[in-house]
């Protein structure tokens, strides 16, 4: 499935777009943000936001089945994933400070606490309103990277380096103003691991537009993990023992 087919429609339509971008004035930084900003719903809208559910598919490279995916986030910054095939339920959890997962697959049932280093993506995640909003207040800095092509059609790359070092590059549709992709550079145990995922079939959810299909993997690999989402609710109740670590968790 191409995710960016199913942003822009056509590749018919990608073609018009890079002629009209390669006439158009780079816009600053500010500008891309704004226009993205506005696009997704608007900042009050994505602020009146407080928590998110979703449930879907997952389906990880080297599986050939799918599991059952149900995803939790509530601010200020709290994530849990959960993941179920054949009565085996992976779990990984964000708590707002520290990280824990379960993995029955590798044979360990018991709650875990997550090194900080594998926690990172967590963390983003749990960010919903993406670093590119509120940037300043986060510590992370925002650069304009100009116009930059994703397979053929041209994008508006930002990139934001967070305040742990942590770059994130956002390519955002010149028309449709969401992201079609991220590239994210983490440090994990002092090796850089570069990463990329693509966003498609955006749809609203109370006014504001989240991605409901997303397929992530080492950049430039064909090996990816894809995840399809049936419904995502905003502003359920969700208790914050949903995101605790279970006793016996001991810190990393």
């Amino acid at each position: 499935m191409s995710f960016r087919a199913t942003l822009l429609g056509s590749a018919l339509w990608a073609g018009v777009a890079v002629g009209a971008v390669a006439q158009t004035a780079v816009p600053s930084v500010d500008e891309i943000v704004a226009r993205h900003v506005a696009a997704r719903g608007g900042l009050p809208a994505i602020r009146a936001i407080r928590t998110l559910q979703m449930s879907g598919t997952m389906r990880p490279p080297g599986f050939d089945a799918q599991f059952a995916l149900q995803e939790v986030i509530a601010r200020p910054g709290s994530v849990r994933m959960d993941a179920t095939i054949q009565g085996l339920t992976l779990t990984q959890a964000w708590d707002g400070a520290n990280g824990w997962q379960i993995q029955p697959f590798q044979g360990r049932k018991d709650a875990e606490s997550m090194p900080a280093d594998d926690a990172k993506s967590l963390q983003e995640e749990a960010d919903f309103e993406s670093a590119l909003i509120d940037a300043k207040a986060k510590g992370t800095v925002l650069e304009g990277l100009g116009r930059v092509d994703v397979d053929g059609a041209p994008t508006w790359a930002v990139r934001a380096t967070l305040k742990n070092g942590d770059q994130l590059t956002y390519y955002i549709d010149p028309d449709a103003w969401l992201v079609v992709r991220l590239v994210t550079v983490q440090k994990v145990r002092g090796a850089e691991v570069v990463s990329q995922t693509d966003f498609g079939d955006y749809e609203k959810v109370d006014g504001v537009f989240f991605p409901f299909e997303i397929a992530a993997g080492p950049k430039g690999s064909s090996v990816q993990q894809h995840i399809t989402y049936a419904r995502i609710v905003a502003n359920g109740a969700l208790a914050p023992a949903l995101f605790a670590r279970p006793a016996g968790a001991a810190p990393p």
